[in-house]
């Protein structure tokens, strides 16, 4: 279900620096991209594309999805500027349809874990139809919160076992100190 004033305030977030987007790329993402060749990329969240032109750096066709309509403008215009050729698009990766075919490598960077779980279902379909056989999906998370607001849980990452192979766990702290986790999924 479509949430106004969610979208409202990702929106109004851009026109100002979140703080989730950092315009670095994790070295997680680095370690990945120079040990397999490049293929088709998805990032779901893109945010303004840091990840997108990193991807494209190395050979990667790139796709994003974010959103917010304002961070989606942002990351075109950085791939236009980079003379980057990509497809970046507004939309709920729970319902998307604009996006076809299937993808060697998707990444998510904070988009899962801040969704409602109802939602997460959605998702996960979305994702296991858009993740080509052999392809691997990187997620990054932070961990459920005592407050129960955001954040990936076990019976999350149990989710996507049951439809992936769990090959790297990583357990970490963000800038903050919360709790939070690299996951790397292949199909």
């Amino acid at each position: 279900m479509f949430n106004k004033l969610r979208w409202l305030w990702f929106n109004l977030a851009y026109f100002r620096q979140p703080p989730w987007d950092t315009g670095v790329t994790p070295p997680e993402l680095y370690q990945f991209i120079e040990s397999h060749p490049p293929g088709k990329a998805l990032d779901l969240g893109c945010g303004t594309g840091t990840n997108l032109l990193t991807l494209a750096s190395y050979g990667w066709q790139v796709t994003g999805i974010d959103y917010a309509w304002r961070a989606v403008q942002i990351a075109r215009q950085r791939l236009k500027e980079k003379g980057v050729t990509g497809f970046v698009t507004a939309g709920d990766v729970t319902t998307m349809k604009r996006i076809q075919g299937q993808f060697n490598l998707i990444l998510d960077m904070g988009c899962f874990h801040g969704m409602s779980k109802n939602r997460r279902p959605y998702y996960r379909a979305n994702l296991f139809r858009w993740l080509a056989t052999g392809g691997t999906f990187l997620i990054y998370a932070h961990c459920l919160e005592l407050d129960g607001r955001a954040g990936i849980d076990e019976t999350d990452i149990d989710g996507f076992c049951a439809m992936l192979n769990l090959r790297e766990r990583l357990d970490s702290n963000d800038s903050r100190g919360r709790p939070a986790v690299w996951l790397r999924f292949e199909k």
